[in-house]
């Protein structure tokens, strides 16, 4: 009996483990089709040929095309968070405000689905960012976790709300993507380059040189490392969850 108990276990772990890779090859694919196409323009027949898997299937995992999207855009934001923390804890140098938002920004620059969450384009995301923030409010953006964390350690400008503070970032950000995505070529550089001046315009911005002795601003950057690796560690569990 006990021996049975263990092979119905291990049956199903692999059952589990199998529907969960079929689920990532659907939301792979599901991502390739809307930065190609947009939200509005991919079907369900469209990520079923993608993904190699009869139409039928994707219902066996999400109940409607929205839900689907929905996951990709979720999984994205998880993906940006996990790079980020792997990017900043492979660091060798000390940790800096302007490493976080350096490493935020070129995160950005390199997934263009969450980058496009970002700016609110409508032809890639259509409707469907309105109904991930309706129906999952607790979802901050990464560069808002940021500037949550530094308001607690004192490092922002006091002369600032927190509202006009992200009001400021968000601006920064959208305008370097817009001329990235405007002036490609003429702009000639990595995306190292462009994250790297990112930063530096957010902390001359915020105020942040000398606010604090390198200890403190290196106290205040593993705080929120340590929060952000606490926040995906959970939304990895509850996604991978929700796949199985």
């Amino acid at each position: 009996m006990a021996g049975g108990g263990a092979a119905g276990r291990i049956e199903r772990r692999g059952r589990q483990s199998r529907r969960t890779e079929r689920a990532l090859r659907i939301l792979d694919a599901a991502a390739s089709l809307v930065e190609r196409y947009g939200y509005s323009k991919t079907t369900m027949d469209d990520v079923a040929r993608e993904a190699g898997v009869a139409k039928g299937t994707l219902y066996l995992h999400w109940n409607t095309r929205e839900e689907l999207f929905g996951a990709v855009l979720r999984r994205e934001q998880i993906l940006l968070t996990r790079s980020f923390l792997d990017r900043m804890r492979a660091q060798k140098q000390p940790l800096t405000v302007h490493a976080l938002f350096k490493q935020a920004a070129l995160g950005l620059l390199e997934r263009p689905l969450v980058r496009a969450v970002f700016t609110r384009d409508v032809e890639v995301v259509g409707n469907l960012l309105r109904r991930e923030q309706r129906d999952h409010p607790e979802q901050k953006e990464l560069f808002h976790l940021l500037l949550d964390f530094l308001g607690r350690s004192n490092l922002m400008r006091r002369d600032l709300t927190p509202q006009a503070q992200a009001f400021l970032v968000s601006a920064i950000f959208l305008g370097f993507f817009l001329m990235v995505s405007w002036v490609p070529d003429q702009a000639e550089m990595s995306d190292e380059q462009v994250a790297g001046l990112m930063a530096d315009t957010v902390v001359a911005a915020l105020h942040l040189d000398g606010q604090a002795t390198p200890r403190e601003e290196a106290e205040a950057a593993e705080d929120v490392l340590r929060h952000l690796e606490e926040l995906v560690a959970r939304e990895e569990a509850a996604f991978q969850a929700e796949l199985a």
